[in-house]
């Protein structure tokens, strides 16, 4: 048991280092979350602004008033970011190139190797991004009254927590068309673009409607980045927050079968092509 949890420790260790041997790199990745918010800023206080037509800084545009609304996109770009992956390249390139053999002769189960280095890597980006969480909000209370109390604060490390797996899990599932796929360097964009959008990575849920919406809400996505955002900003708590978690985590436990499902049909065709 100690040998078994010493590997996956070491699996950590090597992506804690990854994530700060290329500092310059981790910097100015972080620092390109800045642009979204300063542009999202600035279209909501326009759309907030008395006499724009869509109401004003008391009013409620999709249920947000205008400090609320700061709140959620601030929020929001800071959880994208953390949730980001980037492993499925690794995964790929494992594939194609044969690297997956020498993981399958090895006492290590490669998902949990690769689940071990994603935690180290965003260890490191979760410590930076916490702190510059905690300023934001005081700087968004000053600003605009935004608060979150500490029960909110609580409930957002639950909710962040499953919503690292649950993205884990939804990008590991996509990584994995790479045992069908030639090329597959375009999907992971493509479909990072459409999950943080589905996620409110971009906008809240509710700009697209109450039939999009609710349709995006029973959506395993929104879990990733909506919903620790909504608890952090209190629009959820008590028994909505008891059962979002107790959602992400089904969610969870229902991706991880597909995705072991997915490991096992595609290592058949693997190691086929490869005899």
């Amino acid at each position: 048991m100690a040998e078994a949890g010493g590997k996956y420790l070491g699996s950590f260790s090597l992506g804690l280092r990854g994530a700060l041997e290329y500092r310059a790199n981790f910097v100015f990745s972080l620092l390109g979350a800045v642009a979204p918010v300063v542009i999202q800023t600035a279209l909501w206080t326009c759309l907030y602004a008395p006499g724009s037509g869509a109401g004003s800084s008391g009013d409620r545009l999709f249920g947000f008033t205008y400090a609320q609304m700061l709140g959620y996109v601030v929020v929001a770009n800071i959880v994208s970011r953390l949730v980001r992956t980037g492993f499925e390249y690794d995964l790929n390139d494992d594939i194609k190139s044969g690297g997956l053999d020498r993981f399958l002769v090895k006492p290590i189960d490669y998902f949990g190797f690769r689940m071990a280095q994603f935690a180290g890597a965003k260890s490191a980006e979760t410590a930076f991004m916490g702190l510059t969480l905690a300023i934001a909000l005081v700087v968004l209370s000053a600003a605009t009254g935004f608060s979150a109390s500490h029960l909110a604060a609580l409930g957002f490390v639950a909710a962040l927590a499953l919503a690292f797996f649950l993205n884990f899990l939804v990008f590991w599932c996509v990584g994995l068309l790479g045992f069908w796929l030639a090329e597959i360097g375009f999907l992971f964009e493509a479909a990072r673009i459409v999950i943080i959008t589905a996620s409110g990575g971009i906008f809240p849920l509710s700009v697209f409607g109450p039939s999009v919406g609710s349709a995006l809400a029973v959506l395993p996505f929104r879990f990733t980045i909506q919903f620790p955002t909504d608890v952090l900003c209190g629009r959820v708590a008590g028994a909505d927050l008891a059962w979002g978690l107790a959602a992400a985590a089904a969610w969870s436990g229902l991706l991880l079968v597909l995705a072991r499902a997915i490991w096992a049909a595609g290592l058949r065709r693997f190691v086929a092509l490869g005899s």
